[in-house]
């Protein structure tokens, strides 16, 4: 799911915000400006339109044109009169309404009325309001223009506004970015002017009084399951030293013996290994340069005798591949990447060494989704025990994490998976100096 960015979010609100005022006012603006233009011009109007009625006999029929105002009265059973003026030319005789006339506009009215103590008639007025027309034109310009100009501001103040809330979140992410993680971790200052933003200080801080509360109580079970896991261990190998000392075994007991040995040395190594990652100690003492080649032949005559394999792990080592890392570590790495192709397929399966890494490939029906994710360090292992389920494909990504290598998924279908293997090349000056 991709992140959305709060300055983005608060940004647009602003925007929209800014956006509907602005509409609003325009065109409250306009309305209001509609409606007292059109009120003045209907007192204006009906002023002149009272004036002609109360000075006219209504006897006779009355033509009045000037530029800015036409009238015409006509008694009622007269005909209109010749010079009739062009904006009253094909009327209704009820008609209200603005008319065009060339580049002019008028406000018409045509009506039946009574004037003064006389005759009833029709009264032709038109009131020419083309400046009015062209003012509001203008007015429309100028508030186009400053529409505009706020939708400038608005921009402008949507980028400061939204810069200025999520800086001080910004600030809070940097800070919680630099605690540099360990057993003590230094809390957060709790100086921030914002309430919000001084209760999350507040909380992540109780959280790491929690954090290093559970960090204490895992390194102490460490140190215990440390000290429970080597003691059997050491036990063994004194009984392993009484057996041999007494010197009564068959040469065949005394092969058996050493393959315990051999498999309680590599307990006691696989233990400290295990111990290490979990307590993310900083380095392992036991670096030196060795090939690959054996490693991976043990690995595999191990396997032929614990899973009974037989001939199905072939090991193709075309050239040599040299590391610098710690052989206990580097054997238990590749043993669980074996022994998971072992377990995950009945078909043959391809140990491949090339001069640059290691690939592993059966012919299964290669790795699930999960097994696909915790190989690519997208999920981790429930720490509570529930699940032993890709225990082995997790401890290879932690050891490769560890070491530095690049552990790749090449293939995984129908027809099998190959992992690939790229350890660091050792540098030059400790390959010269540990041959």
């Amino acid at each position: 799911m991709t992140a959305k960015s709060i300055s983005r979010r608060v940004y647009r609100a602003i925007l929209a915000v800014s956006a509907a005022s602005m509409v609003v006012m325009v065109v409250t603006v306009l309305l209001v400006n509609e409606d007292l233009e059109q009120t003045m011009l209907d007192v204006e109007f009906a002023q002149e339109r009272d004036f002609i009625l109360m000075n006219n006999t209504g006897d006779s029929v009355l033509v009045w044109d000037t530029p800015n105002l036409a009238v015409v009265f006509i008694p009622e059973g007269k005909p209109p009169p010749a010079a009739m003026p062009r904006v009253f030319r094909g009327l209704p005789p009820q008609y209200s309404a603005e008319i065009k006339v060339g580049s002019e506009t008028f406000l018409v009215s045509v009506d039946t009325v009574r004037a003064g103590q006389a005759r009833t008639g029709r009264l032709y007025v038109a009131k020419n309001i083309t400046h009015f027309e062209h003012r509001e034109a203008v007015f429309q310009v100028a508030l186009i223009i400053m529409a505009m100009i706020i939708i400038a501001f608005s921009l402008l103040l949507a980028v400061l506004s939204s810069r200025r809330i999520v800086r001080p979140l910004q600030s809070l992410s940097d800070r919680i970015s630099r605690i540099p993680v360990g057993p003590h971790m230094p809390r957060m200052e709790i100086d921030y002017v914002d309430a919000e933003l001084r209760s999350i200080a507040m909380t992540f801080n109780r959280f790491l009084d929690e954090l290093e509360s559970y960090v204490r109580r895992e390194q102490s079970l460490l140190s215990l399951a440390s000290h429970e896991l080597r003691t059997p261990i050491a036990v063994m190998s004194g009984a392993l030293d009484i057996l041999e000392s007494r010197g009564q075994l068959h040469l065949n007991d005394q092969a058996t013996l050493k393959r315990v040995r051999r498999s309680c040395d590599e307990m006691r190594h696989n233990v400290n290994i295990l111990l290490k990652l979990a307590r993310r100690e900083p380095g392992f003492h036991e670096q030196e340069i060795l090939d690959l080649r054996p490693a991976v032949q043990q690995v595999i005559d191990d396997l032929k005798i614990s899973h009974h394999v037989g001939d199905r792990i072939t090991l193709d080592a075309r050239f040599p591949l040299k590391v610098c890392a710690d052989p206990a570590m580097i054997h238990m790495l590749l043993r669980n990447l074996v022994q998971n192709a072992v377990q995950h397929t009945k078909s043959d399966i391809t140990v491949t060494i090339t001069g640059s890494a290691i690939e592993i490939e059966d012919q299964g029906s290669g790795l699930g989704l999960d097994q696909q994710a915790i190989l690519r360090g997208e999920k981790r292992i429930a720490s509570d025990g529930s699940t032993r389920s890709g225990l082995g494909l997790y401890i290879v990504t932690l050891m490769a994490e560890r070491l530095g290598w690049r552990l790749d998924i090449a293939q995984t279908d129908q027809s099998g998976t190959r992992v690939r293997l790229t350890p660091t090349p050792p540098a030059a000056d400790a390959e010269s100096g540990m041959k």
